[in-house]
């Protein structure tokens, strides 16, 4: 299972590394089982890829359509091409609107339950440790690096941002 999450420098996927394990765990059960330390976390989430905004306008557009529920161009290639890299793995995303979408404009299979909200639970929790570790072709991203990108960026992406929500 890949499990795509949106950072405020860009989007990333994740592979979870124990599938089976992850089905036999009730969801109740999974953020003591799998993300209890850094080291757990590690073991159960990989960085597979990393695609960094290219400015602070395509970070707003995709802010904007995520909470839309709309598939942005960048992300749809972002996804097709590491889709095809990973053959038929269903992929785990945070929100249902977004879900849908992706699963209508990619026909991949998608997975959004009580499970997935704790993969993302698990994730935020441990998003500096899980980017830095990603191998080279992932492009592993030092939280540092998110912090800075996000600080330089998002104070002037919020009053446009405002305005595209209040239309």
């Amino acid at each position: 299972m890949l499990v795509l999450f949106e950072t405020p420098a860009g989007y990333s996927l994740f592979q979870v590394s124990d599938e089976k394990k992850l089905k036999k765990t009730d969801a109740d059960d999974m953020y003591d089982k799998f993300f209890s330390n850094e080291d757990k976390a590690k073991s159960m989430l990989n960085l597979v890829s990393f695609q960094p905004f290219s400015d602070t306008a395509d970070a707003v557009s995709a802010a904007a359509a995520c909470i839309e529920g709309k598939v942005n161009k960048s992300l749809k290639s972002f996804l097709k091409k590491q889709l095809k890299k990973k053959g038929g793995e269903s992929l785990a995303v945070a929100d249902k609107a977004l879900a849908s979408s992706i699963k209508d404009k990619l026909s991949c299979s998608v997975v959004n339950d009580a499970k997935t909200t704790e993969l993302f639970r698990g994730i935020r929790c441990y998003m500096d440790e899980l980017m830095e570790a990603g191998d080279d072709e992932a492009g592993g991203v030092s939280g540092a690096d998110l912090r800075c990108y996000a600080a330089w960026s998002f104070p002037f992406a919020f009053p446009l941002q405002a305005q595209v929500l209040c239309r």
